[in-house]
């Protein structure tokens, strides 16, 4: 009789537990490996999306200098191209050439002696002429990236990229010409980016993602590259886990912790996490009457610190929970937690005043004051404490807007208009809608004591503004000698910044 293998069973579990192994970690980077090539394809795409908001505007832009009718660099022509400018997003500057050379611009006027305009570091297939980080221009100590067509100059703002944050390790991206000669921006890690997508190797895939698109009207290409995707973007103690996960409970578990690796690596859903468990903070900034000194209100600014303690910046989750649908959501948590923790102040002293920033999705959505009403009638207080910021960056119906604010502030609210003077909020609001307060951004006081176009600007707004007969507040006062000035020249404002004091929780407030 032949006796049993002592060996064979032993040796064939360990066979199976190492092969359920192997195809659990082989599923677990496939898998993975899948959501991070999306992650990148949303990346490349969102980059592409504000190359061509900067195309699109720098065309329409162009085409508007063309059509004026004035002498060029006469004074009239220079306040079509001021407007032009002020009305921009992410123009910052626009200038005339001729003969290759700078005649006028709209910051500086003419210019006493036309600059030469050196060679181009790039031509675009449609004609345009690409100077990048060019300096001394017309000051020495600036450096601009600068687009030339049909006698037009366009200088991009330095911040019409500047919220585009690399999300993730290994993420890298370039915005470049079709011809791939020229390279427009840089996100993340680039080295050898351009190569890898052009000529990728044949087993790069297995570790890297690679994505490319063109668009077919302008001369922009996005390339983008992940280099650690699947197992090789987690953590050695993720993959020890997964590994243990497959020897133990196989495919289901396996399933199960990529569920969880994938909602925690994800700040959009950090973000919805945080606005269902009340986690978005509020601090309070006060508004000052600049005459007297005396505080009359508060606006109400969301603050957010994730689960790993780093505090988000607004303009990043506020961007997020636009772009992911979860802004309706956000702003009803910041507004139930300002009416909550406010009330006390609100009923003890019937002149203070909270202001909170809202959309006009909110303000044309019949829910929503629903929800305020009821929110007020817990706090028991009066309407008219309650000021609604609208800050909507993208266009809305303004025949709606304006139906809707105007039920709104017959229930007794008051409507302010934040951020005038940028771009989103202009003119063309002012138009269509009265407002009870206008807030003047932050950029304009900046330009307090500087001889410039900005410092211009908020005079000519201030001006302008007083015969609205609506409440003016001038935001991000931060120096003396800024308050100084609009104390002397307009002492019926509102005065807002860090100079009369910075956001604070309501404890410092009720203290």
């Amino acid at each position: 009789m032949k006796p049993a293998n002592p060996f064979g069973r032993p040796l064939l579990f360990l066979l199976s537990t190492l092969l359920m192994m192997a195809v659990t970690l082989g599923v677990t980077h496939l898998v993975v490996a899948a959501y991070d090539r999306d992650d990148l394809a949303s990346y490349a795409r969102h980059i592409m999306a504000r190359g061509l908001e900067v195309a699109n505007e720098s065309h329409n832009i162009v085409s508007n200098v063309n059509a004026i009718r004035f002498e060029a660099c006469s004074d009239r022509f220079l306040d079509e191209i001021r407007y032009l400018s002020f009305t921009s997003v992410f123009i910052s500057d626009i200038g005339y050439t001729k003969d290759r050379q700078l005649k006028c611009t709209a910051m500086r006027g003419r210019l006493p002696e036309p600059v030469t305009m050196s060679i181009p570091d790039a031509v675009t297939r449609y004609g345009q002429r690409i100077w990048t980080s060019f300096s001394g221009i017309v000051d020495p100590r600036i450096t601009a990236d600068m687009m030339e067509s049909k006698n037009v100059l366009l200088f991009p703002t330095p911040a019409a990229f500047r919220d585009i944050y690399v999300p993730y390790d290994g993420f890298g991206a370039v915005m470049i010409n079709h011809q791939r000669d020229h390279i427009f921006r840089l996100f993340g890690e680039t080295s050898g980016l351009v190569k890898d997508v052009s000529e990728p190797g044949r087993l790069s895939w297995w570790h890297q993602a690679q994505f490319s698109e063109c668009s077919k009207k302008y001369d922009i290409c996005v390339m983008a590259r992940n280099t650690q995707i699947g197992l090789f973007s987690l953590t050695a103690t993720a993959v020890v886990f997964i590994t243990l996960a497959g020897l133990l409970a196989g495919a289901i578990f396996t399933f199960a912790v990529l569920q969880y690796l994938r909602n925690n690596r994800s700040l959009q859903n950090k973000l919805k996490t945080a606005i269902s468990c009340d986690d978005i903070c509020v601090n309070y900034q006060p508004f000052v009457e600049i005459k007297t000194g005396k505080v009359i209100g508060y606006e109400a600014l969301a603050r957010w610190k994730d689960i790993n303690g780093d505090n988000i910046p607004p303009d990043v989750f506020i961007r997020l929970a636009e772009s992911t649908n979860q802004i309706k959501a956000l702003t009803r948590s910041v507004v139930a937690r300002t009416l909550r923790e406010m009330s006390p102040l609100l009923r003890e002293n019937k002149a203070l005043f909270v202001s909170i920033n809202i959309t006009t999705a909110d303000v044309t959505d019949p829910e929503f004051k629903v929800f305020l009403e009821e929110e007020i009638d817990k706090g028991g207080f009066d309407r008219r404490q309650i000021v609604l910021e609208i800050t909507e960056r993208s266009t809305a119906d303004h025949r709606l807007l304006k139906d809707a604010l105007v039920r709104l502030r017959e229930y007794g609210y008051r409507i302010a208009l934040d951020d005038f003077g940028t771009g989103y909020s202009n003119l063309d609001y002012l138009s269509k809608i009265s407002f009870d307060i206008i807030k003047i951004d932050k950029i304009f006081t900046d330009a307090i004591g500087i001889e410039s176009v900005s410092f211009r600007m908020l005079k000519m707004m201030l001006e302008m503004l007083a015969q609205t007969g609506s409440k003016i507040i001038v935001e991000g006062i931060e120096e003396q000698h800024q308050a100084d000035f609009l104390l002397a020249h307009y002492p019926k404002i509102i005065a807002q910044g860090w100079l009369y004091g910075k956001p604070v929780d309501i404890g410092k407030i009720r203290s």
